[in-house]
C-alpha cells in the first residue's frame, strides 16, 4: 500500500499452497530487525488499563475500510475489522482465520473457496454478523472504486457488477447462506495471492446495511477489540476498546483509549514525544534530531525496523512528455540516489530494484542499467535524451505531498528535470488526499513521488503498481499507467501459481523487464522506527508486525 510514510516489515518469505496457507520465517537479526517481524512482547508484566495519545504526521486517507490503503489508516483499522482471514498477531505473517472458523477449503482448480462464518460474532453496536455481510463488503469495494476494487474483480461476476453500476445487484461468484454460515467464493481463474488478499482490511466485514458511500466521518461498526469515536476530520480520532469482544486465537486489547492526533510538525512531535507530552509518534523522528535519539533513546524507548517497501518515482506513460521511453530513461540517469538517501536522514537503503530485497523474487539488479545506487548520475547522458526526444523546455509538474520527505523528494525532482533541460516545478498536495490526487486520471499528473509497502507477502502485491488490469479511473495505483505486453505476460503466469517457489523467477525476470525499460524510477527501500514517552512499556508491550507496523493491540503502559 502506498503512504507517506507506509511502515510495513520486511519478510524473508511466504508460503502457499492450494490446500492451505502458512508464511514461512526466520530469525531476528543483530540489531533487532527481523524478517518477520519483531516482539518484545508477554502478558508477564503487561498492564491493561489507560489512556495514551499518539501523533500523526497526516491523517488517514479513509477511516472506511472498503477505501483506506494508507498504512496509517490500516494500523488502526486492523483493531476495528476483521476479516475472513487476518494475520497473526506476535508471529510474523502467519495466516490465520480470522472471523471464520477455519482456513479456507479450496478446490483442486484454484478457483472455488468455502469458509463458514463463526458463530455467535456481533459488531461493535451489538448486531449479529451474518455470512451475506462478507459480499456487502466486497460490493462496497467495487461500487465505490475503491484502490481495493482490482484485487477482487477476479471474483466470477465481478467485473460486470462494476461495469452495470448498481450497488445492490447481486455478484454471482460470492453466495452466502445466513442460517448456515457457509460462505462460498468463486474466481474466473485460480490466483496464488487470493489467501492474502482475503486478509486485506478491504475484506473485513460491515453490516449489510452500510451505506455506498464515503463512511469516514461515522465509520460503519466492526467486529474487533477496539472501535471509532470521537472522529475530527483532519484532527484526530479515538479507539476505545471493546469489553465484549471475544473472537477465538484473536487479542483483546491492552489500553482502554488510544487518542490519534495530527500533528503536522514532525520536529514538534519528536519534542512532545522527548518531553513525554505524547506517547507514540508514528513517523520517524526529525531527521536533524536522529543522532541524538538513537544515542540516548535506542533500547528503551527507540527501535529502527527494516520495511519491505519500495520508493520511486512514477512517470505517466499516458502524459506527455513521459510517453517518451528516452525522457523516462534520462530521468532514471540523472536522479542521484545518493542525494536521495540524505534526503531520507539515513533511514533509506538505495537500489535500483523495484522488489525489495526481503521480498521472494528479488534477485539484485547488478550493473544497474541506469547507473548504480552510489554512483554519480550521468547528467551529460541525460541531457542528450531530452534533447533527442525533441522536448527540451516541455512543462512538467512534479507532484508530492507536504510530509519533509515526500516534499523534499519532489522538490529534488523538479531541480533534476530542470537541469536536464525541462521546464519543471513541484505541486505539494496534502497528504491525506496525495494519493487519490494522483490516482484520479483526471488529474494527468505527470510524475511524482510514489512508495509501497507489502500488503501482504507476496511479489505480485509489489506488481500490482505496474500491472495495466489493475489500472483505473479513481483510486488508481497505477500511478504511472504502466502498461507493457510482456511484464503482463509474466504476471498472467506467476500470479496464477500458489508456489512462489515456483515463480520467483518470473518475478524477478519481471523486475528486469521494469528496470531495463525506465518504465519507474526505484530509488530505495526504508527503514522506520518506533519512538515512545518514558510511560510506555517498551520491553512487554512492543509489537512490531509485518504487515500492520506497531501492533495496538499489545500497546501498554508501565
Amino acid at each position: 500500500m502506498p503512504s507517506s510514510l507506509r511502515a510495513l516489515l520486511c519478510l524473508s518469505c511466504a508460503c502457499a499452497a492450494m490446500g492451505g496457507l502458512a508464511a514461512c520465517g526466520g530469525e531476528d537479526d543483530s540489531d533487532g530487525s527481523a524478517a518477520t517481524g519483531w516482539t518484545a512482547a508477554s502478558d508477564d508484566g503487561a498492564n491493561s488499563g489507560g489512556t495514551i495519545k499518539t501523533a500523526y504526521t497526516s491523517f488517514p486517507d479513509y477511516l472506511d475500510p472498503a477505501l483506506s490503503y494508507t498504512q496509517e489508516g490500516w494500523q488502526s483499522l486492523w483493531t476495528v475489522y476483521t476479516p475472513l482471514l487476518t494475520f497473526k498477531h506476535s508471529e510474523g505473517a502467519t495466516v490465520v482465520p480470522g472471523l471464520a472458523e477455519d482456513m479456507p477449503d479450496i478446490s483442486a482448480d484454484g478457483r472455488t473457496y468455502k469458509l463458514k462464518l463463526r458463530s455467535g460474532l456481533r459488531y461493535s453496536d451489538g448486531s449479529a454478523v451474518k455470512a451475506s455481510d462478507f459480499e456487502h463488503a466486497i460490493k462496497r469495494v467495487l461500487n465505490l472504486e475503491s484502490g481495493g476494487a482490482p484485487h477482487y474483480a477476479g471474483i466470477v461476476g465481478a467485473e460486470q457488477y462494476i461495469k452495470d453500476g448498481r450497488a445492490r445487484a447481486d455478484i454471482p461468484g460470492i453466495v452466502a447462506n445466513d442460517a448456515t454460515g457457509d460462505i462460498t467464493i468463486r474466481l474466473t481463474k485460480p490466483d496464488g495471492r487470493f489467501p492474502y488478499i482475503l486478509t486485506m482490511v478491504f475484506a473485513s466485514l460491515v453490516p449489510s446495511n452500510t451505506p455506498f458511500q464515503n463512511m469516514t466521518k461515522e465509520p460503519p461498526p466492526g467486529v474487533g477489540p477496539y472501535k471509532f469515536d470521537n472522529v475530527r476530520i483532519n484532527r484526530g480520532y479515538d479507539l476505545v476498546r471493546v469489553r465484549e469482544f471475544d473472537v477465538a486465537d484473536q487479542p483483546a486489547g491492552r489500553l482502554d483509549t488510544i487518542k490519534v492526533e495530527v500533528v503536522k510538525n514532525r520536529r514538534r512531535q519528536t519534542q512532545d514525544t522527548i518531553r513525554n507530552k505524547i506517547d507514540y509518534m508514528s513517523d520517524p523522528p526529525a531527521p536533524d534530531q536522529l543522532r541524538d535519539i538513537r544515542a540516548q533513546y535506542t533500547g528503551e524507548r527507540y527501535k529502527e525496523f527494516v520495511t519491505n517497501s519500495t520508493y520511486y518515482y512514477f512517470l505517466n506513460h499516458d502524459v506527455v512528455p513521459f510517453n517518451s521511453p528516452e525522457v523516462r530513461q534520462a530521468v532514471n540517469v540523472a536522479v542521484d540516489k545518493r542525494a536521495l538517501a540524505r534526503l531520507f536522514g539515513g533511514l533509506l537503503e538505495t537500489g535500483c530494484n523495484f522488489l525489495p530485497p526481503g521480498m521472494k523474487g528479488y534477485e539484485k539488479i547488478d550493473p544497474c542499467p541506469w547507473g548504480g545506487p552510489t554512483a554519480a548520475p550521468d547528467v551529460e547522458r541525460a541531457r542528450a535524451l531530452i534533447r533527442q526526444a525533441g522536448v527540451e523546455g516541455d512543462s512538467v509538474t512534479v507532484f508530492g505531498n507536504d510530509e519533509p520527505e515526500p516534499r523534499a523528494a519532489a522538490e529534488y525532482l523538479s531541480d533534476v528535470l530542470n537541469e536536464i533541460g525541462l521546464k519543471a516545478k513541484p505541486r505539494i498536495i496534502e497528504a491525506s488526499v496525495y494519493f487519490t490526487t494522483i490516482g484520479n486520471q483526471k488529474t494527468k499528473a505527470q510524475a511524482g513521488f510514489a512508495n509501497w509497502f507489502q500488503d501482504f507477502p507476496h511479489p505480485g502485491n509489489f506488481f500490482f503498481l505496474v500491472d495495466s488490469e489493475t489500472i483505473q479511473p479513481t483510486n488508481n495505483a497505477n500511478f504511472g499507467n504502466v502498461n507493457v505486453p510482456e511484464l503482463q505476460a509474466i504476471f498472467e503466469k506467476a500470479n496464477a501459481n500458489a508456489d512462489i517457489d515456483e515463480v520467483a523467477d518470473d518475478y524477478a525476470k519481471a523486475d528486469r523487464v521494469l528496470v531495463d525499460g525506465a518504465h519507474v524510477v526505484p530509488y530505495g527501500h526504508r527503514k522506520l522506527t518506533v519512538f515512545y514517552s518514558n510511560r510506555m512499556n517498551f520491553e512487554d508491550c512492543t509489537v512490531w508486525h509485518p504487515v500492520y507496523a506497531l501492533d495496538f493491540t499489545k500497546l501498554c503502559l508501565k
